[in-house]
């Protein structure tokens, strides 16, 4: 008697497991699906400069309407393009600080010294090419996630914490960029990943 009462607790425990076994390959959550990937960013189909009130701003009429490229991408080794206003000094502190086109926001916060807070976002171009903008030296983000529309407000005009008169830190990056995402150097005798943000911008308003 004892070795059936054994055999039956035995079967009885086999049968138990197998069934919270079955049970729990029967539960909906374990049918879950899995998350959905994000959507991509929006396509960058038209761009403009960063600055200025309305969409007509280019360095070709530096100093002919109210900002001018102060310092130009490649001179010193610069690896972006400072712009300011022709009234100089801090005159442009707090001025709207523009998406120059669609994209999504990667990096939204406080660089450190020499950068003060850096916008960066990044574009897809109508091919898939993806590109970044950067925004360096703000005195303060408007936005730190999500998707921009072009012409959308980034920030405001700063200086670095203190560190510069008042200026727009603006450069242009391709994704083999050592810095991508990132706040980088600012001046560098390796321009590889960096792009000439104002020869860009004209070529694509000319449709080149």
């Amino acid at each position: 008697m004892r070795l059936i009462s054994v055999s039956l607790i035995v079967i009885y425990s086999v049968l138990h497991f197998a069934c919270q076994s079955s049970e729990a390959q029967r539960n909906p959550a374990n049918d879950a699906p899995p998350a959905a990937s994000p959507a991509p960013p929006p396509v960058a189909d038209r761009f403009a400069y960063p600055l200025g009130p309305a969409e007509n701003l280019t360095q070709a009429k530096d100093k002919k309407d109210e900002w001018y490229n102060a310092q130009d991408f490649g001179e010193n080794n610069h690896l972006g393009e400072d712009w300011n206003k022709n009234s100089g000094g801090d005159t442009d502190c707090g001025a709207p600080v523009y998406a120059i086109a669609a994209g999504r926001i990667v990096f939204a916060e406080n660089a450190g010294p020499g950068w003060g807070s850096v916008v960066i976002v990044e574009h897809v171009l109508a091919d898939g090419t993806k590109i970044e903008s950067l925004y360096g030296h703000l005195r303060k983000i408007s936005k730190t996630s999500g998707d921009v529309a072009l012409r959308e407000q980034l920030g405001e005009v700063g200086n670095a914490d203190g560190k510069y008169f008042c200026h727009l830190h603006f450069e242009l990056r391709t994704e083999d960029c050592p810095m991508w995402r990132q706040a980088g150097p600012g001046y560098s005798t390796d321009r590889r990943g960096w792009l000439d943000p104002s020869d860009f911008i004209d070529r694509q308003r000319r449709g080149r």
